[in-house]
């Protein structure tokens, strides 16, 4: 094993909140930074190309490929996790809808346990991740590093969405990152100048040209180094084979909701018994590690259409490729600036609710699988979810070895009302669809079909067609409860010098995409790394 060179702060996951790290750390010259990534660069091109991020799923060339377990109440079905292997991670190959999520879901953590992480604690940091390109107003950023605004170029299938939103007795949400987030709208993107702006360009980029740090990428980290019951360096298998590199102040786990947990149960921090199971010194029981796993379980609900501009209208030539094409080369507009989703609805869909229940997602493509590409004719398709489930699960070891993938445990649809609220969202999903101006554009339900009408129907096929809409988070939660793994500051409890700054840090979902809420996270960490090296 070869020794690398040291450095005060070694950060473990050059995604979202990785590049968001090391940019912010590396501004104070008297420290050196060093950010392992065990993808490459994010240089091609469809990373930068809004609608691109199709072609990367399909592709997997970014894409740890990750497969979750056998669900028993998805008909034992294994469903795909792609998630990011690229420098900014998931950043780079998601959708680009750019939700912060209800106000209250951060009242939440601090209620839960995660203390001085209120929304009025949490503002400050959201505000300072962006340059807001929509309506004034002082809940938003004017300076940060990512430029983001609502939806540009909104389709016709898109406006008629929101249209039948407010026909069907849902109010029109002035701004979802704003004071509440109820009602329907277009989706804020972190798309400007009609490219993605992710944390690895807007963060790493502009960084890389510091001395103080070092961005390696095709790094696969293996373990945390502890001696004396403190972090000392990161082991694993760089291009050059086995190396450590060696961190004088904090190592800090940015792999996200799959890898950090698995690289802290790898380094003897998790459950004794079952570390022990597969031949790991267990340094610290840990059992918190690895549990509390959630996500976001939706279905896809494709619709024919008459001709409205939809992208299966565009991609049924060549000719509409190259004018799509030009049209972005030239004007940075049309199709291929916008994300996977144009418009949202946040509603509530149970009598009492304090708050919406379920988003609904307007995509104007239609598809019945992503391998088979979009439909010939004419389609647009709702995403039906609820925005805050009960079902948790688990990420646990499989194999000794350090790069064979974990288990996936979703465990979706375990908690009741989960099926309940999503049978419902589906209902709600038909009323906006029966609402004009959008019934005059539908032609036909696909999926589930007429056919499937009541509830028990509805629900039988959503164990059938759910999936992921790839919000993994919770895995080694903070908090002040024993079960934490985590302090509010995000330092691991009973090693020195050992932290995480991803997703898996939640102690709850958010109510919808989770990515400003990671990059949240790491610009807070970020602080609190220099506040806690200062004394």
């Amino acid at each position: 094993m070869t020794e690398g060179p040291e450095s005060d702060y070694v950060i473990v996951g050059g995604g979202s909140a990785g590049c968001v790290l090391a940019a912010r750390l590396s501004e104070d010259p008297s420290v050196t930074v060093t950010l392992l990534e065990a993808g490459p660069e994010d240089r091609h091109p469809w990373i930068h190309i809004p609608a691109g991020y199709a072609r990367l799923f399909l592709s997997g060339r970014f894409d740890w490929k990750y497969e979750t377990e056998p669900d028993p109440e998805l008909n034992g079905r294994r469903i795909k996790w792609p998630r990011g292997k690229v420098l900014g991670g998931s950043g780079s190959i998601n959708g680009l809808v750019f939700l912060r999520g209800s106000p209250r879901d951060y009242d939440r953590w601090a209620q839960a346990g995660a203390r001085g992480w209120s929304y009025e604690a949490c503002l400050p940091a959201f505000k300072a991740i962006e340059t807001w390109e929509g309506p004034p107003s002082e809940l938003h950023g004017t300076a940060g590093p990512i430029r983001n605004g609502p939806t540009r170029d909104l389709s016709p299938a898109g406006s008629a969405f929101l249209a039948a939103c407010r026909a069907a007795g849902q109010p029109a949400c002035p701004d979802f990152n704003g004071a509440w987030y109820e009602g329907a709208a277009p989706n804020p993107l972190n798309v400007s100048g009609g490219r993605r702006i992710s944390s690895a360009r807007a963060y790493l980029g502009p960084a890389r040209s510091r001395p103080n740090l070092r961005v390696l990428t095709g790094v696969r980290a293996h373990r945390v180094a502890i001696e004396a019951g403190r972090a000392r360096a990161v082991e694993g298998r760089g291009p050059g084979g086995g190396a450590r590199w060696t961190a004088r102040r904090e190592v800090i786990l940015a792999a996200g909701t799959i890898e950090s947990p698995k690289l802290l149960m790898h380094s003897g921090i998790g459950d004794a018994a079952r570390l022990a199971a597969f031949g790991i010194a267990p340094r610290l029981h840990a059992p918190g590690v690895g549990q509390n796993l959630q996500d976001h379980l939706v279905v896809r609900m494709p619709f024919r259409t008459r001709p409205c501009g939809t992208m299966n209208e565009h991609t049924a030539s060549w000719l509409g490729y190259l004018r799509m094409g030009a049209r972005w080369a030239f004007a940075r507009r049309g199709p291929l600036a916008v994300g996977a989703s144009e418009a949202s609805l946040f509603a509530r869909v149970t009598p009492g609710a304090e708050e919406p229940e379920v988003q609904i997602q307007f995509i104007n493509f239609s598809f019945t699988t992503m391998a088979e590409g979009l439909h010939r004719h004419p389609g647009i398709a709702l995403v039906v979810g609820q925005c805050r489930p009960d079902s948790r699960g688990e990420i646990a070891l499989a194999s000794p070895d350090p790069e064979a993938p974990p288990r996936i445990v979703p465990n979706y649809l375990s908690a009741p009302n989960d099926l309940f609220v999503t049978v419902e969202a589906v209902k709600l999903a038909r009323r906006i669809v029966a609402a004009q101006p959008l019934a005059g554009l539908i032609e036909a339900e696909l999926l589930p079909g007429p056919a499937v009408a009541d509830d028990a129907a509805i629900a039988a096929w959503v164990r059938e067609a759910a999936s992921t809409v790839y919000h993994p988070c919770g895995t080694v939660r903070m908090g002040e409860d024993d079960a934490a793994p985590l302090d509010p500051r995000l330092r691991v409890k009973g090693i020195a010098g050992l932290r995480v700054a991803d997703a898996s840090v939640f102690p709850l979902v958010p109510s919808s995409n989770i990515q400003p809420a990671v990059l949240m996270v790491a610009e807070r960490a970020a602080a609190m790394i220099r506040e806690d090296a200062r004394g």
